[in-house]
């Protein structure tokens, strides 16, 4: 295949996608340079490996594991500097229109609050789950079982419920 062919089958997956991406990037980020530094981050990773991708799987459970990977290892790498993230979340005149977010209810903010404090895994489990995907999939993108994933859906929907509770 032709490196532009290639490029442009990328550039369609990537953009065809983005939801997904936008999505992990939110949950593992709390400032948007840190959104916009980690979506980078994921296209530089999906790039990386694009030309390895074999078609086992639906290309969304790909792009799911690569993304959640790439975002649990950048929360590891990232050192928390609240006074950088802070300044830096000024700069949002630089960021393109697709990285802004739409107006979001309540709701939708105090969910995302709370997801926020899970850890990286049952991060990763919810927001699958929330996507729609299925015990199956999530199986087979996070590489835990079916069993575990029902187990670990069933613990964290009780965890969000009280971290909920002590929001409002």
């Amino acid at each position: 295949m032709t490196k532009d062919k290639l490029s442009d089958q990328f550039l369609s997956v990537f953009e065809e996608n983005t939801g997904i991406i936008i999505k992990i990037s939110r949950a593992f980020t709390h400032t948007s340079y840190d959104r916009e530094d980690l979506i980078n981050d994921i296209a530089l990773e999906l790039w990386k490996s694009f030309e390895k991708f074999k078609g086992d799987s639906k290309i969304s459970t790909w792009i799911y594991r690569v993304a959640l990977n790439t975002a649990i290892n950048y929360k590891r790498n990232k050192k928390n500097d609240s006074l950088f993230s802070f300044l830096n979340d000024f700069r949002k005149e630089e960021i393109t229109p697709w990285l802004i977010e739409q107006e979001e209810s309540d709701e939708s903010a105090v969910l995302y609050q709370c997801i926020e404090e899970l850890n990286e895994i049952n991060k990763a489990i919810v927001l699958l789950y929330l996507d729609g995907n299925s015990h199956t999939e999530i199986s087979e993108i996070m590489g835990i079982s079916k069993t575990n994933v029902a187990t670990r859906i069933g613990r964290i929907k009780e965890q969000l419920k009280n971290l909920v509770l002590t929001k409002i």
